[in-house]
């Protein structure tokens, strides 16, 4: 049985308008992405740790946001299947191991913890991922790192680092990630990937200084951050907000950014 002439009618005229521009088809929902930023002073060394708290605090927060994509960093290895867990059932991680400058070892947290470094977490799962030490280094003990993860589903990009407390150091580490880097996980080699880069960057935004964040930026990217040192650079996304919440049991609050794309 067949529609009723009046709603055929009124349909085909539908049509015709669409055809020639007379109304705009409607317009696709937008897609929600959201990025949480963490720092949880979880070595075992430094004079923020505290037992390794900041795991348990960052589950709940994890759970609470509902992030898309976490950048994790001052993390043990075995953390993170816990932090993985809390993002979703399908959520992968890859881990950039923090190296010591003299023997090459991974440094480790204390008590047994594992390997000491920064992770990222994708809730779709990964399709392929990597991690690296960066060209330029201070003078310090640690080797500085970078670990990206292509999603398994949507076609974006997501990196995390933690970057030299030396400015000049942790901006050349800064431009060395992005764009290069990142780039070559893009899937397509397409300029319209979505690519987001997380983390402590040691690095502050301030205008006319040499070593201001911003100056991290390459065209065509945008950078979003905490108001001290931890920033999301991102392209390919349309910004919608940042959001900061305290955490007690590390030296750095939550910072999520949420875009649409």
């Amino acid at each position: 049985m067949g529609l009723p002439r009046s709603r055929r009618a009124a349909g085909a005229v539908l049509a015709v308008l669409l055809l020639c521009g007379l109304v705009t088809p409607p317009a696709t929902a937008a897609t929600a992405f959201k990025v949480l930023q963490l720092n949880l002073c979880n070595s075992g060394v430094a004079g923020c740790y505290q037992g390794g708290q900041a795991v348990g605090e960052a589950v709940t927060m994890i759970q609470r946001r509902l992030p898309d994509v976490v950048s994790v960093n001052e993390v043990c290895l075995s953390d993170l299947p816990r932090l993985t867990a809390a993002v979703g059932a399908t959520a992968e991680y890859q881990f950039a191991f923090a190296r010591r400058k003299t023997t090459g070892a991974n440094i480790e947290c204390t008590d047994g913890r594992g390997a000491y470094g920064s992770g990222i977490i994708v809730k779709e799962g990964i399709r392929t991922s990597g991690h690296g030490v960066y060209t330029a280094q201070d003078s310090g003990t640690e080797v500085r790192a970078w670990a990206c993860a292509l999603s398994e589903v949507r076609a974006f990009t997501a990196c995390t680092t933690h970057l030299s407390t030396t400015a000049a150091v942790a901006l050349a580490q800064c431009k060395e990630l992005v764009p290069a880097t990142v780039l070559s996980y893009d899937p397509t080699g397409s300029a319209t990937t979505r690519h987001v880069v997380a983390g402590d960057l040691n690095l502050r935004y301030s205008p006319g200084s040499a070593t201001s964040a911003q100056n991290c930026v390459p065209s065509g990217w945008f950078r979003k951050g905490d108001g001290d040192v931890q920033h999301v650079i991102a392209r390919t996304l349309t910004f919608v907000s940042t959001e900061e919440y305290p955490m007690y049991r590390t030296d750095h609050p939550a910072f999520v950014v949420n875009y649409t794309f």
